[in-house]
């Protein structure tokens, strides 16, 4: 009854499934892992004689193991393959699934089944109903095969197939997480590996270290990084952590982290991606955030389901977005399609921070004067190995921070460097703005959290504040927020494009088209054809004021 319970208020990301069974000491779980502790698991004769259970012991529905959990026939195997392959199915048939309550073979949970007799291999996939949090089942699985005489090495894959929607729903709609949690920043890139993660867990222990609440969500299902680099104070604990329908996050020297790599530590998620959005959107809603000030959510690379899925959630209220790049071109290209698709679910991009845009030589700096003064270098010497040593050079390239401002009118950009000690305070689970929190970067971190507090802040309080702009026919005038006036032909003179020459722009020229990109800049295609994105800033009295 209790596994039942548990199933229809918190699949929880099928999570909760799976602590329901190990809460419960009369779950299949719980009886399986009391079987194997006392012996009392069926045990499978250790020998190559194939076996077959007969359909009386394991119900009326299974016939056989083979016949169970596999397409294949005897006509299309060796027969000592036949004999291993029906062998190893039998000694799994004892061990059930605890979410559906039927043995994982009759149920054809048993996926992939390879087998190497000459090397004694074995491996295969079981999928359950739900994630085996605490490894009960792999484990069951893992020494139920090892009896097999001829078994010396086994690999084997755990997976979760997703929840019914009617449970995913009802869960969703019980939990009240996010009531509690007043702003939502997303941290986001649309190009992998250009220190999104890092910049996340960095921003979000800065707004800590300024006295805000805050909280951590990883939502990379495929690929979690936040279990590495913000170790909890104490591990993810289903037994403790999961009360009812609502799972609680673990601490980090006082921020809530929540991520899947803390649930599921062991196994990998197989699952297609149409199945990830859902799942995340139901472990967003259904973790007990409790008081939070910003909810930081670091999300996967790309454009794809997750980021439409969230900024379409009724209870999530994105309130802005945090860009992350490099200086390269090919970074740059990635970041005007994220702008562009928060624009279009509606959500502000309030700075952009450029990662890795200059190698920090401060270190060998410092240490130049320790080194001229030990070998008694001049001070000609000094200076030459102080160019040597180089003052941040820009590896990737000048970046793109004035390009943007320009082009979207995001004024808050930031720079980080290529630092070495970022990258290992990450590796070593500890932030590093926690551990070195007066160095250079940090600085530049705390420029960020102000300035994002400070958007956010403007954007609640001036809900109102994008400028508003039409074309008077009569005048052929823009009129800017119902007073300012000026000529479409300056105006268009102002546009940086590089396929835009001011002094060719026809005098009688006009907007075709006015389309606002969030709350910094507009896009205009006029009657010639060319299309200008023009910063609010650049040509609207009074905006940055």
């Amino acid at each position: 009854m209790m596994v039942k319970s548990w199933l229809a208020v918190g699949s929880l990301l099928a999570f909760a499934h799976v602590c329901s069974a190990f809460l419960s000491p009369a779950s299949p779980l719980s009886a399986l892992s009391a079987t194997r502790s006392t012996g009392l698991l069926s045990r499978v004769p250790s020998s190559r004689k194939f076996f077959a259970p007969s359909a009386r012991k394991f119900g009326a529905r299974f016939s056989s193991p083979l016949a169970a959990a596999s397409s294949e026939t005897a006509s299309s195997l060796d027969p000592a393959l036949f004999a291993a392959k029906s062998e190893a199915l039998a000694s799994l048939a004892p061990i059930q699934d605890p979410f559906r309550g039927e043995s994982i073979v009759s149920l054809s949970a048993v996926k992939n089944l390879e087998l190497d007799l000459d090397a004694g291999k074995i491996s295969f996939v079981v999928e359950l109903g739900a994630p085996d949090l605490k490894g009960e089942v792999k484990a069951a699985c893992d020494a139920a095969v090892r009896e097999l005489e001829w078994v010396k090495d086994v690999s084997i894959t755990m997976a979760a197939l997703p929840p019914a929607e009617e449970m995913r729903s009802a869960s969703m709609q019980a939990a009240t997480g996010l009531s509690k949690v007043k702003n939502v920043i997303l941290c986001a890139s649309c190009k992998g590996g250009v220190g999104k993660s890092t910049t996340a867990v960095n921003f979000a222990f800065t707004l800590h270290e300024m006295g805000y609440k805050v909280g951590i969500m990883d939502v990379d299902v495929y690929g979690p990084s936040l279990p590495t680099m913000a170790v909890p104070d104490r591990p993810f604990n289903p037994e403790v952590d999961i009360v009812g329908n609502e799972i609680s996050p673990v601490v980090c020297k006082g921020v809530k982290l929540m991520s899947v790599g803390f649930i599921n530590p062991h196994d990998s998620f197989v699952l297609r991606g149409a199945k990830v959005s859902p799942l995340v959107q139901q472990l967003i809603s259904t973790t007990a955030w409790g008081d939070l000030d910003y909810l930081i959510i670091d999300m996967p690379p790309g454009t794809g389901d997750i980021h439409l899925t969230l900024s379409q959630m009724e209870s999530l209220k994105i309130d802005a977005a945090v860009i992350v790049t490099t200086p390269q071109r090919l970074s740059f290209v990635d970041v005007v399609k994220g702008v562009e698709m928060f624009d279009k679910v509606g959500v502000p991009s309030v700075a952009v921070v450029e990662n890795m845009a200059y190698l920090d030589t401060s270190p060998l700096q410092a240490s130049v004067d320790t080194f001229a003064e030990k070998h008694s270098l001049s001070e000609d010497a000094k200076g030459e190995l102080l160019e040597l040593v180089g003052a941040g050079d820009a590896l990737f390239g000048a970046g793109h921070r004035q390009r943007l401002a320009e082009m979207w009118g995001i004024v808050n950009t930031f720079s980080l460097p290529l630092n070495g000690n970022i990258a290992k305070q990450g590796d070593a689970g500890v932030p590093y703005v926690v551990q070195n929190p007066n160095s250079a970067p940090s600085k530049v971190f705390k420029e960020l959290a102000k300035s994002v507090v400070e958007e956010v802040r403007r954007l609640k309080e001036e809900p109102d504040s994008t400028p508003s702009i039409a074309f008077d026919q009569k005048t052929k005038e823009l009129v800017i927020n119902g007073k300012q006036r000026m000529k479409p032909v300056d105006l268009r003179r102002l546009c940086r494009s590089p396929a835009n020459d001011p002094k060719r722009v026809p005098e009688d020229i006009a907007p075709a088209e006015m389309t606002p990109l969030g709350r910094y800049a507009v896009q205009i295609i006029w009657t010639d054809g060319h299309q200008s994105l023009m910063p609010y800033r650049a040509f609207v009295d009074g905006y940055d004021k």
